[in-house]
């Protein structure tokens, strides 16, 4: 059987440009006809190609795939399983953590839509609350190069764990003299859990990880609210007031869901949690 590759490329959706760049850098070159030049395929170029696609489709680079083929050593094809499958869990907890944003947006959605804002601040209740946080400065994590090429960064082993367990990143806002209300965006906390204390172990000794801890021993008035930056800064402002909190105070708020607008006034539906202690 001899195929050319107008056919090829018919039979497997790709370009006649992509075959003759692979036959330009030597990943899979067609038999020649000595006396015409005619170039065609044959059944063992077909096998080839569908290896080569197969194992680009994973993001493994050109190179490496004609490393691989031609060095016909099974150490090489073992290597190049061994970093498929790698890449092949990445992308199955990528795809995981899609499907649960979507769910979890729905849900939301839900919620949000029929959603009123609670300005009768008697109707809030005050608990007491304990747990641990860990501040993780996301501009660090975000330039640093603590995680191999091809390896889920922390940040991102966190934020698909964090959703696994139901939970979010924290924010922390601080209320400056009741009248300014300052948020760190650079600086985010999590809730201290086996899990995430797993993740941060690989990635930090237990030094640093001790450095980071926050322990919450506090009375906290917990409330949702749905509104841009600017009222969300007035909403803690107000319940600072309410409760005769101290002028220089502090909430930990978790931000659920956006909703974007033309204009800057970007709406989010947050939970607040204000340290009431006096």
């Amino acid at each position: 059987m001899k195929l050319s590759i107008g056919e090829v490329s018919k039979i497997f959706n790709i370009s006649k440009e992509t075959l003759r760049y692979y036959d330009k850098i030597g990943i899979l070159k067609p038999e020649v006809n000595s006396q015409n030049g005619y170039r065609y395929y044959l059944f063992k170029h077909l096998e080839k190609l569908s290896l080569i696609l197969g194992i680009k489709l994973l993001g493994i680079s050109l190179a490496n795939i004609k490393q691989t083929i031609g060095s016909e050593d099974l150490n090489e094809y073992k290597n190049l399983v061994s970093k498929q499958e790698e890449i092949l869990k990445i992308k199955k907890k990528e795809l995981e953590h899609l499907e649960y944003n979507l769910n979890k947006s729905k849900k939301i959605l839900n919620t949000v839509t029929n959603f009123k804002n609670e300005y009768n601040f008697e109707n809030l209740k005050i608990s007491n609350q304990n747990y641990s946080l860990y501040a993780l400065d996301m501009k660090k994590l975000l330039s640093s190069n603590i995680c191999p090429i091809g390896t889920m960064s922390l940040e991102k082993e966190l934020s698909y764990l964090n959703e696994e367990i139901n939970d979010t990143y924290i924010y922390l806002y601080n209320i400056i003299e009741n009248t300014n209300v300052y948020e760190n965006e650079n600086l985010l906390f999590i809730k201290e859990n086996p899990k995430n204390i797993e993740i941060l172990k690989k990635y930090l000794n237990n030094e640093d990880i001790s450095s980071i801890k926050i322990d919450i021993h506090e009375r906290c008035v917990s409330v949702n609210f749905y509104g841009t930056t600017k009222q969300i800064n007035e909403y803690i402002l107000s319940l600072n007031k309410y409760f005769n909190c101290p002028k220089n105070n502090m909430a930990y708020v978790k931000y659920e869901f956006y909703l974007p607008k033309k204009t800057d006034d970007v709406l989010y539906f947050v939970n607040i949690n204000l340290n009431v202690s006096i």
